[in-house]
């Protein structure tokens, strides 16, 4: 279970940081590994958030105009 320290709510859903989850589990299952955890954590991420995310790292943003300006034709407008 998440510590309630460790939980807050974004857009009314409450959430816990991944490397939490991740040492969580792997202290309540000492005979996987930590890759093992994470892979399964991601698996039930995937499943869990079929639809649109409710948050982004600002990196993804930051990524996505780059590829939005580099697929973006240059204009000439002479």
């Amino acid at each position: 279970m998440t510590p309630n320290e460790d939980r807050f709510t974004i857009e009314g859903q409450v959430v816990t940081p991944f490397s939490g989850v991740v040492a969580r589990l792997s202290a309540a299952h000492p005979t996987l590994s930590v890759v093992d955890v994470e892979r399964v954590v991601l698996r039930e991420w995937e499943a869990y958030s079929a639809s649109r995310p409710l948050v982004v790292p600002v990196g993804v943003e930051e990524g996505a105009a780059e590829m939005l300006g580099a697929e973006t034709p240059a204009r000439s407008d002479v």
